[in-house]
């Protein structure tokens, strides 16, 4: 018995030992993994500072060239560019803030010998910066050449450097300025100077031609020696350059920059003798030091190369833990190794659980309502559940290791196939809804929800898991909605159509007769045939609004403005009203809000048109209160709270409850006093959750009535100059010709008889088709365009418009009485460049057309905007 329990101690000893070494030989493993890791990762982010340094330093270098190439744009686009000009395009870059390694901006004239008396002159004489002129002035050396390249505008202005010849001074710099003139391309100063002042460090400067020409560059060199005008140049200091560009702090990676000599040098780079040092971040210390890591990256512009050298210590890049990480996983290595073998006795009794969970699994899915199966990317199915191997028409087992295209016709499987291998190749989850044909002939609808399944030892997806899930009947009911939406906003634009055409007629010739009329009496009745007709164009407005945003159609339009702004407009357009009925407007907004902010100024607007258009029609007297005040921060927003209160006849509890629900008013009687669709407020509301707030009421009966909503809006860093409302011009179209493009004669006389009195001649046009005649027959200024014409439609006729090459510039305004956000589109995709919806108030089309042919004031065109 001893014996036994001996030899199986000893047995246990040596495989404890076995165990040992094994731990130990998978320790050392680890550690060396590691330690190749932790040298991998120092490379990896060694490199990655690398390439971010030189993508920074680039990024700086090219802003830097880009001002070189807004000088030469400014010269070429103006062709002549005065010291004055010159001085306010240099403070509009903001120097200070945006280039601090900036310290010289000029310009330098080419000066022939002949011309170079006259030229000091002019400069002498020139007071356009400075009252006193330069009377100092003269170039420099004075030895006369046969041409010069004279320092002319300095920015800063320095008179010591002011009228140096570029030319007459290094031939290396003569002969730069010789190439760049005939290139036509940007040039840099290989060696950098030494500047003294205010601290001594090296500089550079960059140089670009500019020609005498209409703004394209000559093609050729001789072309642009006859046109060369001179060169725009910058100088700055290197230091400051790569202190702006790369990151501060205690970075373990250091630069040494160099301008290359040769610019054409391509591949591997390497740093030579005939290299320039510009910067050097990494002194001799660094250099000198063991276990260097370094890299040589390009920094191109233009024709330019220079040569950014990275280098850092290897033991300034590994961090705490890579330090520890190789013994971490040695030891690590060694423990796991004898969890191993305690880990080895349990396989059986996993393995055993594995296969009850496999079956467990195959139940479930066997009795899942859906399609499920696996392929690989060989086609072949790896699984499938009950279901689908009912629908395949064969039990399970014989489906499992076939091909797709073997167990269901090869159409069905080939269609399949498409939608599985996206995902395969993407690696990337997919639901799509598909059609699927089962044994017995029947086609459904599925909804089928495709993921990537990645074996063992696969870097890839090597097969999809598609669970699919019957909605037949769900696809017919939303074919059925689809088709019911599609009817209805069928059915709003044709009646849209259908009202707004003689709403035109009717708007604008009670329009023009209460302009005519003499008669008081005569002028009231056509005011309320005027009235009227706009407030039946609000309820069309509304019944449209409410149908745009059930059916999610409504989009908010992101502007700048300010609330001033939004005040004035609300008061323009009701303030008469509420003075009508005797009632006061009085606007209180929070003082946070005087700044700009970013929104829908047009929904708000519309909202708050509607709340105060409720308070004036439901109050006899007192002042109605508009307040806006910051509820709350959101984030980087603010959730700004609007407020009407009025001191009229208040709401019902009952009736507050469902106030904002389509169709309802708190007075649906038919003889009630006041007006309306019970649209208003719903809209209101809708409107106010798709700017990301909400909308309520409170009242109290006979005292007045609150109503509020809630928006958030982003504010804006820096305030706007107040802008004043636009003014009215008589006739601002004085002079043009338009082509009146509208197949209805009523609109014929209002349009016509509105912009005649605007000052324009009017040339109509019955179709498309007349309209392209008439364009043949004589050039005119604008087009008005109708869309819905017989013969040639307005879409057709614009097209061909803008085919004409003669007509190109030609400026075609669609007035239409289709007001969706689709027939929007669809004229300005046509090549229509503005967009009138009929009726369109008289100063509103005026306004339009003179804003498209650029007569209207800058002022005027920003308060619109």
């Amino acid at each position: 018995m001893a014996d036994i329990t001996t030899r199986n101690t000893g047995k246990t000893a040596a495989l404890w030992a076995g165990g040992a070494a094994m731990a130990l030989l998978a320790g050392a493993g680890l550690y060396l993994g590691a330690a190749h890791a932790v040298d991998i990762e120092t490379q990896a982010r060694f490199d990655h500072l690398a390439r971010t340094g030189r993508q920074q330093l680039a990024g700086a270098v090219h802003s830097y060239a880009d001002v070189v190439r807004g000088l030469a744009g400014l010269f070429q686009a103006s062709g002549t560019v005065t010291r004055l000009e010159f001085h306010r395009y240099v403070q509009t870059l903001g120097v200070a803030e945006h280039y601090p390694a900036l310290e010289s901006v000029n310009y330098a004239a080419y000066v022939e010998a002949g011309a170079r008396d006259a030229f000091v002159a002019g400069v002498r004489a020139d007071r356009s910066l400075d009252p006193a002129g330069y009377p100092d002035f003269t170039i420099r050396p004075a030895v006369r050449r046969p041409a010069h390249t004279v320092l002319t505008y300095l920015e800063p202005w320095l008179a010591e450097k002011a009228g140096a010849d570029l030319a007459g001074g290094a031939p290396a710099v003569a002969q730069a300025l010789e190439r760049a003139r005939d290139s036509g391309r940007m040039t840099a100063s290989g060696k950098p100077i030494v500047v003294e002042h205010p601290v001594r460090h090296l500089g550079l400067g960059l140089r670009m031609p500019v020609y005498r020409t209409d703004g394209a560059v000559p093609p050729d060199v001789e072309g642009r020696r006859a046109a060369y005008a001179g060169s725009v140049g910058i100088g700055f200091s290197v230091p400051a350059l790569v202190r702006g560009a790369l990151p501060g702090g205690d970075q373990p990676v250091a630069l040494q920059l160099y301008a290359a000599a040769d610019s054409r040098a391509a591949g591997p780079l390497h740093v030579n003798e005939a290299d320039n040092l510009l910067y050097d971040g990494a002194g001799a210390a660094l250099n000198n030091a063991g276990d260097l890591m370094e890299t040589v990256l390009p920094v191109r512009f233009d024709d330019n190369l220079w040569k950014a050298r990275f280098v850092a210590r290897r033991a300034d890049l590994v961090d705490g833990f890579g330090r520890v990480f190789p013994w971490l996983a040695g030891a690590g290595g060694f423990g796991a190794t004898f969890l191993a073998f305690a880990l080895f006795l349990n396989l059986a009794r996993s393995r055993k659980t594995a296969v009850d969970q496999r079956r467990l699994l195959d139940l479930v899915l066997d009795n899942v309502d859906a399609y499920v199966y696996l392929k690989d990317r060989d086609r072949r199915y790896r699984y499938v559940n009950a279901k689908m191997a009912a629908a395949c028409g064969l039990p399970a087992h014989e489906i499992v290791g076939r091909r797709d295209r073997e167990v269901m016709p090869p159409a069905q499987a080939d269609a399949l196939w498409a939608l599985d291998q996206p995902v395969l190749e993407l690696g990337e989850k997919r639901a799509v809804q598909n059609a699927f044909a089962g044994s017995d002939g029947v086609a459904r609808q599925v909804w089928s929800v495709k993921v990537p399944v990645r074996f063992a030892g696969d870097g890839d997806a090597g097969a999809v898991l598609c669970v699919s899930t019957d909605v037949t009947e769900l696809h017919a009911l939303k074919a059925q909605a689809d088709a019911a939406s599609r009817a209805k906003s069928d059915f709003l634009s044709n009646m849209s159509h259908e009202i707004r055409t003689p709403m035109n007629s009717i708007i604008g010739m009670a329009y023009l007769a209460g302009k005519r009329a003499e008669d008081p009496k005569q002028r009231d009745y056509l005011g309320k045939i005027q009235h009227s007709a706009q407030h039946l164009l609000g309820i069309i407005n509304h019944i449209l609004d409410f149908s745009k945003i059930e059916a999610g159609k409504v989009e908010l339009e992101l502007r700048d403005f300010t609330f001033d702004a939004l005040k004035r407009n609300v008061e323009s357009q009701l303030g008469a009203q509420a003075s009508a009925r005797g009632l006061e407007l009085v606007f209180d907004v929070a003082s946070e809000l005087k700044w700009p902010v970013r929104g829908d100024p047009l929904r708000l607007e519309q909202v708050l048109l509607n709340f105060v258009g409720n308070a004036i029609k439901f109050s006899d007297q007192g002042t109605i209160h508009v307040r806006a005040r910051v509820e709350r921060t959101v984030g980087t927003d603010v959730l700004v709270r609007f407020e009407v209160e009025d001191r009229g006849i208040g709401i019902a509890a009952d009736d507050l409850a469902q106030l904002f629900t389509p169709f309802h008013q708190a007075d649906p009687s038919s003889t009630r006093v006041h007006g309306g669709t019970g649209l208003g407020l719903v809209i209101s509301k809708q409107l106010a959750e798709l700017m990301g707030g909400e909308a309520g009421a409170t009242s109290v009966p006979g005292q007045g009535s609150t109503f509020w909503f809630t928006a958030r809006l982003r504010p804006l860093t820096a305030p706007r100059p107040a802008v004043p409302a636009p003014q009215s011009e008589p006739a601002a179209l004085a002079g043009c010709t338009i082509l009146l493009v509208e197949d209805n004669a009523f609109n014929q006389l209002v349009a016509r008889e509105l912009l005649e009195d605007a000052g324009a001649r009017v040339v109509v046009a019955d179709d498309g088709a007349q309209a392209l005649d008439r364009l043949a027959e004589g050039p005119v200024d604008c087009v008005l365009m109708d869309v819905q014409m017989p013969v040639m439609d307005g879409y057709e006729a614009t097209r061909r418009i803008r085919a004409d090459a003669r007509l190109a510039g030609l400026k075609v305004i669609a007035m239409t009485a289709n007001a969706g956000v689709e027939d929007q589109a669809r004229c300005l995709a046509a090549g229509m460049d503005e967009f009138l919806t009929k009726p369109a108030a008289p100063e509103a089309l005026i306004a339009t057309i003179a804003r498209a042919l650029g007569r209207m004031d800058t002022r005027q065109q920003d308060h619109q905007a």
